[in-house]
């Protein structure tokens, strides 16, 4: 079969058991998930341990707005395997320290998501130039409804006044594209669902930029108790949909890094 959805069942069930008659040793792996450094650099800091090892080993790849690293190792048994595995992964994840989110962690909002649930947070969205995508990524994560409250897509400047409750003047004065107004977006949404935390993303997905930003200027705030943290990304070589979702990946970065401790903020550039 050529569908995806049908190979990978096949190869799953049927292939890999004969495959593994035929072997007297197992292969394991995990990936260890990196997110706000590129594969390059990624792949400069591990290479010397990379080529220190034969078995386990390390693979680098890149994905879309982030990269891992796989480890596999080959042993007579699964737990062999496993025991060989555990170094390298403390290892990697010790080397590469914020960046790392997560062990075999399908993305990044899905670990955001795991840390609320964990700590018993809440969090509400506001979104602007994502459309509703904050919501959407969230709600896709298991056991979501105990953690998220709700959003408000306030892509206009009559509902961002109208139903965040943003001051006009302050749209006026900074423009609905700027950090003063994401920020007003979070504490707004946040007092309105009552949350223990809030999300906003305001920005220009393209194609037209509104004559002080360029396209693919983005401002992301995430109001907490301790106050209102921001990132301004610059993804003016990208496309209107990667643009939307490297906010989003961005905006869940934030909560991550607040809920383990982290520093929140920097300034992105291209």
């Amino acid at each position: 079969p050529g569908p995806p959805r049908e190979v990978r069942p096949l190869l799953e069930h049927r292939v890999r058991p004969i495959l593994a008659e035929l072997s007297d040793a197992v292969i394991a792996s995990h990936n260890v998930h990196f997110y706000g450094i590129g594969e390059s650099e990624m792949e400069y800091r591990l290479r010397g341990y990379m080529e220190e090892l034969t078995n386990p080993t390390l693979a680098p790849y890149a994905k879309s707005g982030e990269c891992l690293v796989r480890v596999t190792a080959k042993a007579p048994t699964e737990a062999e395997a496993e025991t060989m595995i555990a170094p390298c992964l403390a290892r990697v994840q010790r080397e590469l320290g914020a960046f790392a989110y997560g062990v075999d962690t399908p993305n990044i909002e899905t670990c955001a998501a795991e840390l609320l649930l964990a700590q018993h947070k809440t969090i509400a969205v506001a979104d602007s130039c994502t459309g509703g995508l904050l919501g959407d990524l969230l709600t896709n994560v298991p056991g979501a409804s105990a953690m998220f409250a709700g959003g408000i897509i306030a892509y206009n400047d009559a509902a961002k006044t109208r139903l965040l409750d943003v001051d006009p003047a302050l749209i006026a004065r900074c423009g609905a594209v700027s950090p003063e107004v994401a920020a007003a977006m979070a504490e707004h949404v946040r007092a309105a669902f009552g949350t223990d935390l809030a999300l906003s993303i305001t920005g220009l997905a393209g194609p037209d930029g509104d004559g002080v930003h360029t396209v693919g200027t983005l401002f992301v705030a995430l109001a907490t108790p301790d106050g209102t943290f921001h990132r301004t990304l610059h993804k003016d070589k990208w496309g209107r949909v990667r643009i939307k979702h490297a906010a989003a990946n961005h905006a869940f970065d934030m909560v991550r890094r607040y809920l383990t401790g982290l520093p929140v903020e920097f300034e992105e550039t291209c």
